[in-house]
């Protein structure tokens, strides 16, 4: 994380050392799983940017832990998904933009570039809990000023490890990719355009053919 270069460098001829050995997947199941805690952590940003900006409904009733557990499992879901697909539609990119990199390579990088937010949730979202409670997600007004502080300070840090995110995702397109500059800026982009669309395709529906008293996720307190 802090010396992406290398980082990256080494992670790929891992991979390839993988691959030599036949082994499945070559890109390491632990892309996956940090892809799917990026997921989730943007989840739980969301949710507490959705509820300090009143983006979401509120409720009179519910269940509010489930429907946090619950978010962050979908967000870590929808995280592998567009993890594949920019897998499929990566190479194509970078293509286009003159360099050459694999969809293994891509996943690869995709995944350590998620490695920032396993902070969110082994840190950042334990304190949450334990300073704030669960209203830290809701759009239950924080009248105590020190969870109104420790709210802004806990958004600030996971957007700060979002951009982390970022950039190393920048930084992994330009190494396995071999484009620069304004190109693996345009790459990245296209990436993050692949996670917001297999968003989309759970937000979506879900608007559509849910009740509005069904989708209300949060409560008065």
């Amino acid at each position: 994380m802090l010396a992406p270069r290398e980082g990256f460098e080494a992670a790929a001829k891992a991979a390839e050392r993988r691959a030599r050995a036949g082994r499945r997947p070559v890109e390491g199941l632990s892309s996956y799983v940090i892809s799917a805690v990026g997921g989730a952590s943007l989840a739980a940003l969301w949710l507490k940017v959705g509820g300090l900006f009143k983006l979401r409904e509120v409720c009179t009733a519910g269940y509010v832990g489930p429907y946090i557990a619950m978010t962050l499992v979908v967000g870590a879901l929808l995280a592998v998904v567009a993890m594949a697909v920019w897998g499929l539609l990566g190479p194509k990119v970078v293509r286009g933009l003159r360099g050459s990199a694999s969809g293994t390579q891509l996943r690869l990088v995709w995944g350590a570039s998620a490695l920032p937010q396993i902070f969110v949730l082994v840190l950042l979202l334990p304190l949450d809990l334990l300073i704030v409670g669960t209203d830290t997600f809701t759009t239950t007004p924080l009248n105590e000023s020190l969870s109104t502080a420790w709210a802004a300070f806990s958004i600030a840090i996971a957007v700060s490890l979002g951009i982390w995110s970022v950039y190393l995702m920048f930084r992994g397109i330009d190494v396995v990719g071999g484009v620069k500059g304004r190109r693996a800026a345009l790459a990245t982009a296209v990436a993050g355009l692949c996670l917001v669309a297999a968003m989309a395709t759970f937000v979506v529906p879900t608007r559509l053919f849910v009740t509005k008293e069904a989708a209300c996720p949060t409560r008065l307190g």
